[in-house]
């Protein structure tokens, strides 16, 4: 089975990399050459052109991180369907919306072309050791035909059903990481301001109903260290919040905490913190209550 892979950012470089290590001949494409020549060196092989791989391999996979992004190379005159050959199976890793998703599903149905829906967690962590879990929507057939793909690239693979409800879920998931990094965020401006060290804060609520994984992420990966590099990036965590709140409107229905995290990452977004690590929202609100 010949792969390709379009998106090889801080999420797809890593998944694409253990394609290549189980011995699947993968073409990469990105917009940095800079990633294609990472890549290469980990013995892929740069694709030429979305025209290109659309026509040689049998699975093109993408992960990019705006839905105006998935559109482009899904949807346009130069992108996969209108160029992809009979037969070719898509599985888009990215976080978008389930009515991006149907819109592929159905154009590439009219083409004899298969799509998936395959929304990924984990972090760049979990994508380098390969221990992602992969929420897929679409056809249960094209599911069971890739899925030696997902164990190379995840631990935890679930079926969800029709197309869109991995998107769903991957949303529900950001909504909660949303939340739970708002929280984390005000918890240690309290404690900084009344002069708990954030070393006891942890080891104290890490053992009691505060935990989460999110706070254990966020403090000891980023907060603990002093180290902001985006493993996903604050103006994504916004992107993901919209997304959800689209979805909660199309439904009827109001999420009143939903409202308010959404409009401090908006706040945050367009500030000096927009391309830091999400863990970064401790300090956008660190920075308000001066």
């Amino acid at each position: 089975m010949k792969l390709a892979f379009v998106g090889l950012g801080n999420m797809g470089l890593p998944m694409a990399v253990n394609l290549v290590k189980a011995n699947y001949e993968t073409f990469g494409i990105n917009r940095s050459k800079k990633k294609e020549e990472i890549f290469a060196e980990s013995g892929g092989i740069v694709g030429d052109s979305l025209v290109q791989v659309a026509q040689e391999v049998d699975v093109i996979m993408t992960c990019l991180p705006l839905p105006s992004d998935v559109e482009r190379v899904y949807l346009g005159e130069e992108g996969i369907i209108a160029n992809g050959k009979r037969g070719l199976i898509l599985i888009d890793f990215s976080t978008v919306s389930p009515d991006i998703n149907e819109k592929i599903y159905n154009e590439a149905k009219k083409k004899g072309i298969d799509f998936l829906d395959a929304p990924i967690s984990g972090g760049n962590e979990g994508a380098r050791l390969g221990t992602l879990s992969i929420m897929v929507g679409g056809d249960k057939k094209v599911f069971d035909k890739v899925y030696p793909i997902f164990e190379v690239l995840g631990q935890n693979i679930f079926y969800t059903g029709k197309v869109g409800n991995g998107t769903v879920i991957k949303l529900i998931n950001q909504y909660m990481v949303s939340v739970h990094t708002q929280a984390v965020s005000e918890a240690l401006c309290l404690a900084e301001k009344n002069g708990i060290a954030f070393e006891t804060l942890f080891e104290i609520l890490n053992n009691s109903y505060a935990q989460s994984r999110i706070y254990e992420r966020h403090y000891t990966q980023h907060i603990s260290k002093e180290e902001y590099k985006p493993g996903f990036a604050l103006k994504l965590l916004y992107k993901d919040i919209s997304l959800v709140q689209k979805m909660a409107e199309k439904n009827t229905l109001t999420l009143p905490l939903g409202n308010q995290v959404e409009e401090l990452l908006k706040e945050a977004k367009d500030s000096v913190f927009q391309d830091d690590d999400m863990s970064a929202m401790y300090l956008f609100m660190r920075e308000q209550a001066k």
